[in-house]
């Protein structure tokens, strides 16, 4: 038996832990540029293929529809399906090319384990009333930009009452992020991140959710429910209950912008009250099934005294990818404060 104390490290027993630590550091910073460009690419086809559905449309013979303002020259269910074909196809493409040239399969990085009803649905209640109270920061990051003279408004879609744009608009809101965003953060990057440790693919996949939204009014909510969402994933082996979690606070946000369009403000934060006042109780019993079913469901990693949490997230953006992301974060955020 070798007398080694690197033995534990297997055929490596001979190489100092903090060397391994710093091959690792170097393996994260080519890891998460790689990621970090793939997330710069989905965002920049998710443009563009808006772009290319208007120069197919002016080829066709389409002049362009300005009666509806906001709608770019599309008529307002053109304008829906052109930016619901980008975000579909602009997300999902760079991914799957991303898999396919680090030779990643699909079934690995996209796990759809059976978890049982019980366990899912635990998830998902306990996921969506933390979204719930993801608001609370996130409404205080609204009233810091209020202080400061800013509106703290979000960036949305124009609407109109035409039965078709209302289905389209919760078709592009409700079903097709929770879809696509799940392949990008829960698929991609917190799978590519997990071999660094859970509990910092948690984190770091969290981070980058909240820096894709471009404003710091959904940076902190993002945050927040990419760390819940990231959980479920790790404690299930499975995209469904993050999914799941996902479609619930989108409807939620949809059916109150919806309720308050025609019912009024008083009518949507009754209906907005009502919705979270369940999810909490939900969320809440859910919290004491998970505690109780699964005692390790919020345990972390074991601590490594070589590489830390720190020294990982550092790694994750000090890499040319992770400075754009940065980059991109912060202008867009600028940008978006009026």
């Amino acid at each position: 038996m070798n007398d080694s104390p690197y033995y534990q490290y297997g055929p490596y027993y001979n190489i100092p832990p903090y060397v391994l630590a710093q091959n690792s550091k170097r393996d994260l910073r080519k890891t998460s540029n790689m990621l970090c460009w793939t997330l710069l690419a989905a965002m920049f086809f998710m443009v563009a293929f808006t772009y290319i559905c208007v120069a197919y449309l002016k080829a066709v013979g389409y002049t362009g529809d300005y009666a509806n303002s906001g709608f770019s020259g599309f008529t307002p269910v053109l304008f829906y399906l052109a930016n619901g074909a980008g975000y579909l196809v602009g997300l999902s493409a760079p991914v799957l090319i991303y898999f396919s040239a680090r030779h990643v399969a699909l079934s690995e990085a996209l796990p759809f384990e059976k978890t049982g009803f019980l366990k899912t649905a635990a998830c998902v209640f306990f996921g969506t009333a933390v979204c719930m109270l993801a608001n609370i920061p996130a409404n205080a990051v609204v009233e810091i930009e209020k202080s400061f003279g800013f509106t703290g408004e979000l960036p949305n879609y124009p609407l109109t009452d035409d039965p078709a744009v209302l289905a389209l608009y919760f078709i592009i809101i409700a079903v097709i992020p929770p879809i696509v965003e799940e392949l990008l953060f829960r698929g991609m990057i917190l799978h590519s991140l997990r071999k660094y440790g859970d509990g910092f693919a948690v984190v770091g996949s969290a981070i980058l959710f909240g820096l894709y939204h471009g404003n710091f009014v959904q940076m902190v909510f993002a945050f927040i429910a990419g760390l819940v969402m990231a959980l479920v994933v790790v404690r299930t082996n499975s995209l469904w209950p993050s999914i799941l979690i996902h479609f619930f606070n989108n409807t939620i946000s949809v059916a109150i912008e919806i309720t308050q369009r025609y019912g009024g403000e008083q009518l949507a934060n009754t209906v907005n009250n009502t919705v979270v006042g369940v999810f909490l109780v939900l969320g809440v019993a859910a919290l004491v099934y998970l505690l109780i079913r699964d005692k390790k469901f919020f345990s972390g990693d074991a601590v490594d005294p070589f590489f830390r949490m720190s020294a990982k997230l550092g790694a994750l953006f000090f890499n040319p990818g992770g400075v754009a992301v940065l980059l991109f974060a912060v202008i867009s955020s600028f940008r978006y404060l009026t």
